[in-house]
């Protein structure tokens, strides 16, 4: 006979087994790049360009990566020109390896990114670093942006949300 404290454990039973079978994403190191981005509601448009750009499987491969993600503040103040350049000009926000804050300030402060340009640290504190854009070789230029949220972990690399698009001038 089935009784009212049977269903119920056995819908409880059912919730917990149905809460097991999909991990929440966390920004802990475990999960790559893309669900990391995911789960970052202020880069969502940079996420969506990326989808559109074919850079997701790129970026959910086995790296390692840095991501420099603008939040969707200055996403949408970026040109027309960048925001419609596909995947050549996201790679200009993508780097080699996992590279957190102490990573770029024992490199003196530079990234190549796969673009080929540079990004340098160009002042801000040890923990919001302002940084800007330099072609390769060149002194930084353009407009410069602090890395608003850094060092964030994932099982591929590292993102580092920051409040500009970088574009060398």
């Amino acid at each position: 006979m089935i009784t009212r404290r049977s269903l119920f454990a056995a819908g409880g039973g059912a919730l917990v087994l149905a809460g097991c079978a999909g991990e929440q994403v966390t920004a802990d190191g475990r999960f790559p790049i893309m669900d990391v981005l995911g789960i970052l509601s202020n880069v969502s448009d940079f996420r969506s360009a990326l989808r559109r750009a074919e850079l997701a499987e790129f970026l959910n491969g086995p790296g390692p990566f840095t991501v420099f993600a603008p939040t969707n503040l200055a996403w949408g103040a970026a040109p027309a020109s960048f925001k419609d350049g596909g995947a050549a000009s996201l790679r200009s926000l993508i780097a080699g390896g996992r590279l957190r804050l102490p990573d770029i300030q024992a490199r003196g402060g530079r990234v190549r990114m796969l673009s080929g340009i540079d990004i340098r640290v160009v002042g801000g504190t040890p923990t919001e670093p302002r940084i800007q854009a330099a072609r390769a070789g060149g002194p930084p230029s353009g407009a410069s942006a602090s890395i608003v949220q850094p060092n964030i972990l994932c099982s591929n690399g590292v993102i580092h949300v920051v409040g500009g698009v970088l574009i060398p001038s």
